[in-house]
């Protein structure tokens, strides 16, 4: 299943292969069709499963928003982790556990950021309605840039052939 995946995305890599390196653009692929899942999800519930304006689960009441973005986190969230352990991320030698637990702890800060970072944007463009969307992007692109760089370097971290000896003596 890897191999394939991995044929379909290198497919479509040779016209950026001056502008970006091929882990770079296989990263940003699984990322952007996680992404793309994501809103399919919360669409497919906002106009099919949740079709009133408040979603009583019992013992909790949700928007019908929040009821949907919630169903968008439970299918994108074990995706994205999915694909980056198996298809991006395949030269970690971590435990699983501890490769899943660094990345629900990223996708908390990056819901966190996307919500400050948002509400700070908006507030601040509240004037200009067309800035809005593009505050909207830019979020996108900082959570996207850091998301790589934590799990490159923390989630989904390798140790250095120089720390392994060192471990050793240890």
């Amino acid at each position: 299943m890897r191999k394939a995946i991995l044929a379909f995305i290198d497919f479509f890599y040779p016209p950026f292969k001056k502008f970006i390196s091929l882990h770079n653009f296989r990263y940003l692929a699984t990322g952007g069709s996680t992404l793309a899942l994501g809103i399919i999800s919360y669409y497919f519930a906002y106009f099919f499963i949740f079709k009133n304006k408040e979603v009583d689960f019992g013992f909790l009441v949700l928007q019908r928003e929040t009821a949907s973005l919630i169903v968008d986190y439970c299918v994108a969230i074990p995706t994205s982790f999915l694909l980056n352990k198996y298809i991006i991320f395949t030269h970690s030698e971590l435990k699983g556990r501890v490769q899943l637990f660094r990345f629900l702890n990223l996708q908390f800060i990056n819901i966190l950021a996307n919500y400050v970072l948002l509400k700070f944007l908006l507030e601040l463009l509240r004037d200009y309605p067309t800035l809005s969307m593009l505050s909207r992007i830019l979020v996108s692109v900082l959570m996207a840039l850091f998301s790589y760089l934590y799990q490159h370097y923390f989630t989904f971290s390798v140790k250095k052939i120089g720390e392994k000896k060192a471990d050793k003596k240890h």
